[in-house]
């Protein structure tokens, strides 16, 4: 099913690209930056295929790693069936700084498409403040 970019949205963050990258792949500190999520795991060493399992909102969910270059790029896709959504993170050096970007992609079956628009827009609200939050903690982050 094709995907269409729901947004993107990019922030400086005051870190160098490895030590941003070190706390973007942190599973375990996500629910210290990513809201609803009480805990987040890999099964196995990190790459293309890896499950992240994750608890949110009382529901157990994963996601997919479908992209991954260290200190360049990771996405994260879930879903299966009618609705599927992808999390790519593009890190760029930026002086000593790292300029981190952060696009949602979201595909809807055409079984959906009356309420296609509302997927996305729940989305959207869903992540929108993601990059903001984990500037936050990854400036504070001792």
């Amino acid at each position: 099913m094709p995907a269409d970019t729901v947004f993107t949205t990019t922030e400086l963050v005051y870190l160098p690209p490895a030590r941003t990258w070190a706390l973007l792949t942190d599973w375990a500190a996500f629910p210290a930056w990513v809201p609803g999520i009480s805990e987040m795991h890999a099964e196995g060493p990190v790459g293309v295929g890896t499950t992240l399992e994750y608890h949110s909102e009382g529901h157990d969910r994963r996601l997919t790693v479908t992209g991954f270059e260290p200190e360049r790029s990771l996405t994260l896709s879930s879903g299966r069936g009618d609705v599927h959504t992808e999390y790519r993170f593009d890190l760029k050096e930026d002086g000593d700084d790292t300029r981190l970007t952060f696009t949602v992609r979201v595909g809807v079956a055409p079984s959906l498409s009356g309420i296609a628009s509302d997927i996305r827009s729940a989305i959207i609200e869903a992540d929108a403040g993601q990059l903001s939050y984990f500037k936050r903690f990854a400036e504070k982050a001792p």
